[in-house]
């Protein structure tokens, strides 16, 4: 039996890794070309049906998604068959981790209110290497529904990113995965066909913290 056997087959993206550039902001994130994150969907074989941008400055990251599909529901129980949108940050950039550490972060959002709140932390950690999980309160989004399609705009604060110290660390490991009722996700740098994403950082892509120039 061959050593790698067990092994899931990677694709291009996790072999050579992704790096993407998430540009300094003053005021609020808007969907335009600068701010656009890099389509992973064709090296993932998935089909691409939302554009997500991101931004940042030392008070926050700031993320605004507009998903091509319409909002059908949102599941209490397993929110990944219904229509959500998760979050993973890791505010050191660990790729020789091999398990969650207190620098990782697990969001979840949805296109409208669920339990009073538009989003939360779900942070699951494997040891004793944790932080505190955010309040739901703290994490800002605004939601704009239509028939055909849906947007949010989040804000996650520096208070809610544990490590979260661009001056020092100006890389931040990086993916997301958008969830829609009975049809597959789309994710960023990595698929859940190929990991349990939540738990393993090291295959998340990076996003570069590009400061302004002086």
């Amino acid at each position: 039996m061959s050593l790698f056997e067990d092994l899931p087959a990677l694709s291009p993206v996790q072999f050579f890794g992704l790096t993407a550039d998430s540009l300094f902001l003053r005021g609020a994130l808007k969907p335009i070309k600068p701010y656009l994150l890099p389509s992973t969907t064709e090296l993932l074989c998935e089909d691409s049906f939302a554009d997500v941008y991101s931004a940042w400055n030392f008070e926050k990251l700031c993320f605004y998604f507009a998903v091509h599909t319409p909002f059908q529901k949102v599941v209490e129980g397993d929110f990944r068959k219904g229509d959500s949108i998760e979050l993973f940050i890791d505010t050191r950039d660990l790729k020789t981790k091999g398990v969650v550490t207190r620098f990782c972060h697990h969001f979840v959002f949805f296109p409208v209110e669920t339990q009073n709140f538009f989003g939360r932390e779900i942070t699951r950690f494997r040891n004793e290497d944790t932080h505190k999980l955010c309040h739901p309160e703290d994490l800002q989004v605004n939601a704009d529904l239509d028939e055909t399609s849906y947007r949010l705009a989040i804000e996650i604060p520096a208070q809610c990113l544990h490590g979260y110290d661009p001056l020092s660390f100006s890389r931040i490991g990086f993916t997301y995965r958008i969830n829609r009722a009975e049809k597959p996700p789309q994710h960023f740098a990595v698929s859940s066909e190929e990991y349990v994403i939540e738990q393993h950082p090291a295959t998340w892509g990076t996003l570069k913290l590009v400061k302004e120039e002086d």
